[in-house]
């Protein structure tokens, strides 16, 4: 099917396969999918800035439907997921601006792709290492060292800021607030702000909502319960892919009609990951993650190389190795979640015929 927008010819079949695994991955992993739906649409011969534009389209869907069924849960701390959003949207407005000034310099698609390539790669590395090390995570609250240890003992700006109110009085805000949802104690309100800025220029400059890098961060770095990471990183991907797709609209960089087609796919996806991660233990959820990111890094490389040096067979195997393996850990969290939901089931019944027999015993004179 060709779509004159973007003037690409892909099949509507591998875009609906490629909307169901993002929407599966989105709810369960917590990512918008932009690292997916943007390295696939590269992979599937879809122009870069289009598929820069449509993917920050289709993470702002996929992050909202998501993001309701984690407020459900109970897994969003909005107070976390507000200040990276104050550093977020200057971000996206830095990022898509550099984008842009690629595009026009003719250099868009060749820098895309490697620092997708670079920075999938290194991310999927080192998340798959640390799962094969056998590495656990430990609540917020514990963690007194590394990463989390240090992020939460910076010290930037003042304490509190003292402000004029309405009525003529003075307000003080805490610049060095706690995150109960998040298991933080205490942590300066600038570094989720200065994160959410990195990581809104980067998602906007590769057409991503930033949750590939945002969730291993509140995991790794803030010591966040990943479930939790995951509902807080979906609610910022909203503003991200909002303001990003709006961004790249505007310039006539969106392809809706593709668009349309994965969503309509990857609405069904997010819901069952979502409910997926009731039942899938944190060690699960990092570990596929690392695996899914690693992967789509690879297919990202040979989708580049096959088009610097015109290799047709090159391509057909990158869009393979990205539509397979994260076809693959999609298909592995729907058999985690069935398996755990019958077990659930079973224990249910167990339990009931237990208490009918108890019931029987007492009614016997």
């Amino acid at each position: 099917m060709h779509f004159p927008i973007a003037d690409a010819t892909v099949s509507p079949l591998l875009l609906a396969l490629l909307g169901m695994i993002v929407g599966t991955m989105t709810g369960f992993f917590g990512v918008g999918g932009g690292f997916l739906i943007t390295g696939g649409l590269l992979v599937l011969g879809v122009p870069t800035i289009y598929a820069v534009g449509t993917g920050l389209l289709m993470v702002m869907g996929t992050a909202i439907t998501s993001t309701l069924r984690h407020r459900r849960l109970g897994n969003v701390d909005f107070r976390l997921a507000i200040l990276i959003v104050c550093g977020t949207i200057p971000g996206v407005f830095a990022g898509e601006r550099v984008n842009a000034t690629l595009a026009e310099a003719g250099a868009v698609g060749p820098v895309v792709g490697a620092v997708y390539f670079v920075l999938l790669l290194s991310l999927g590395s080192l998340m798959v290492g640390n799962w094969l090390r056998g590495l656990r995570y430990r609540p917020g609250p514990r963690v007194g060292g590394g990463l989390p240890g240090f992020f939460r003992r910076v010290r930037i700006g003042p304490a509190r800021l003292t402000l004029p109110a309405w009525t003529g009085t003075t307000r003080e805000i805490n610049l060095r607030p706690a995150f109960p949802r998040a298991g933080i104690e205490e942590m300066s309100a600038f570094v989720p702000v200065f994160a959410g800025f990195v990581i809104g220029f980067i998602a906007a400059l590769l057409g991503a909502g930033g949750g590939f890098l945002l969730m291993p961060f509140l995991v790794y770095g803030l010591g966040i319960p990943p479930v939790v990471a995951i509902g807080t990183d979906l609610f910022q991907i909203i503003i991200t892919g909002t303001l990003g797709a709006f961004l790249y609209s505007l310039s006539g960089n969106v392809d809706p009609v593709i668009a349309v087609i994965m969503f309509a796919s990857a609405s069904v996806g997010t819901q069952l990951g979502a409910l997926a991660t009731r039942f899938v233990n944190a060690t699960r959820i990092l570990g596929l993650f690392g695996v899914t990111v690693l992967n789509a890094g690879v297919a990202v490389g040979l989708g580049q190389l096959a088009r610097t040096i015109g290799a047709d067979g090159l391509e057909l195997a990158s869009q393979a190795l990205l539509l397979g393996v994260s076809g693959a850990v999609a298909a592995t969290i729907l058999l985690l979640l069935a398996l755990a939901v019958t077990t659930q089931a079973r224990r249910g019944r167990r339990l009931a015929r237990l208490r009918q027999v108890r019931a029987d015993r007492v009614r016997v004179p």
